[in-house]
């Protein structure tokens, strides 16, 4: 009996396992393997050691990357995840119409990013968009830019539609813990005398901590692997004034034929989103 329902979960688990194995577990050793070859794609792949690794740290156009990554995840953590905690504790709070308002943040998270990145192209348009024109009727011309290829805040026009769609998903997940706690004990807070605030940073937060933790991680390991919006707004450009790390590695393996290279990025990627999760959790124990 024991050995039929020890095949019987194994049946259940091999589909998931395979799958898991092949689009997963295979890819991460095939980057790894490549990421120590020389190899265009074409040819054989040649190993040659550490010298991908040398050349993507030695390269001023990496660390612009990476840096423009770091913004990205700070904007996440800093002001993704913080107005999606309001959000969710006024919606806690039965704001009249909370669940049209649910409805409404939660929207721009099912549309495509590329669609979102097509539609800010045109907000961001330095000529006919409708961002300069609003500049301009309230006579700050001052403010005006080109968006889009001025190198000075094009990284900035490509991390705001990230921050704007996300918003909702991290909200959907803060909101399902705060759902969770006692209104007893909300109620009693009102009772005595707690304000808004008092019951936000005192009570909500702290007893849906562990929720904004895993917030936190997946607008992390989002952003580090974020692609759609910096390709559709700008492709990267100028230059790679706008690139982040997935975008800067698909242009070296796939653009520039460099697969080996392009591998040793993805690996620093894989790193680095280990490194931050593996962090988070520990500041959050320590918490």
């Amino acid at each position: 009996m024991k050995k039929r329902k020890y095949w019987f979960a194994i049946a259940f688990i091999m589909p998931a396992l395979i799958l898991y194995t092949v689009f997963i577990i295979a890819p991460v050793f095939c980057s790894t393997y490549y990421s120590f070859t020389a190899w265009d794609g074409i040819g054989s792949p040649r190993m040659n050691g550490i010298q991908n690794y040398i050349t993507v740290f030695s390269q001023k156009d990496y660390w612009r990357v990476l840096f423009n990554t770091l913004r990205l995840v700070g904007a996440s953590v800093f002001v993704q995840i913080p107005i999606a905690t309001v959000l969710s504790f006024l919606l806690l709070r039965r704001t009249k119409g909370y669940k049209v308002f649910r409805t409404f943040y939660f929207i721009p998270v099912v549309v495509a990013p590329i669609a979102i990145g097509i539609m800010f192209s045109v907000f961001y348009n330095g000529d006919a968009g409708p961002i300069n024109r609003i500049l301009d009727m309230l006579h700050l011309p001052f403010l005006k830019r080109n968006w889009l290829s001025d190198v000075k805040v094009v990284v900035n026009s490509v991390i705001f539609p990230q921050i704007w769609q996300y918003i909702g998903y991290s909200l959907v997940i803060i909101f399902a813990s705060m759902q969770s706690i006692n209104h007893e004990m909300l109620e009693s807070a009102d009772i005595d005398g707690a304000n808004s605030f008092q019951i936000f940073a005192r009570i909500v937060v702290p007893m849906s901590w562990d929720a904004i933790v895993v917030a936190i991680i997946l607008v992390v390991t989002g952003s580090l692997k974020s692609f759609d919006y910096s390709w559709a707004l700008t492709q990267g450009g100028p230059g790679n004034a706008s690139s982040f790390l997935a975008v800067f590695m698909y242009k070296t393996a796939f653009v520039q034929n460099k697969f080996g290279l392009g591998s040793s990025i993805t690996v620093t990627i894989m790193i680095y989103s280990i490194a931050l999760t593996i962090l988070m959790k520990r500041l959050n124990r320590s918490g």
